[in-house]
């Protein structure tokens, strides 16, 4: 079975996390940077790994902040809340909105490595 090519590791998507979290969990549509692997992109699994967005910028190291422009598709300074890696169903992802630089997708993996454990 092949990998679905509509969603990439690195694009930015504006995913629906729903109405009801707990908190501190994020809520609603926003911005979210996808993380899986592209090999687990699979029709027929139907579930993606996101790291969720939000425009409330705190400084915190275990965020990494992207500046709007036209690759990436936000529309305001975004952090990357890499502690809130969580996997969800692909039928919460409403638009694709770009793709984030190459830069910021590293930084998001190195604080991905923190945060799982995988130094």
């Amino acid at each position: 079975m092949e990998a679905d090519p509509t969603y990439a590791r690195g694009d930015t998507w504006l995913v629906d996390f729903g109405p009801h979290p707990e908190d501190p969990e994020q809520a609603s549509a926003r911005p979210a940077l996808i993380v899986s692997a592209d090999d687990l992109h699979r029709p027929r699994l139907r579930m993606i790994v996101v790291v969720p967005g939000t425009s409330m910028i705190r400084d915190l190291p275990l965020h990494i902040v992207a500046e709007p422009d036209v690759t990436n598709g936000l529309d305001r300074s975004t952090a990357f809340q890499v502690e809130q890696v969580r996997a969800v169903s692909t039928a919460r992802l409403k638009e694709r909105l770009g793709r984030l630089d190459a830069e910021s997708r590293h930084a998001v993996d190195e604080v991905l490595r923190m945060v799982l454990s995988l130094n």
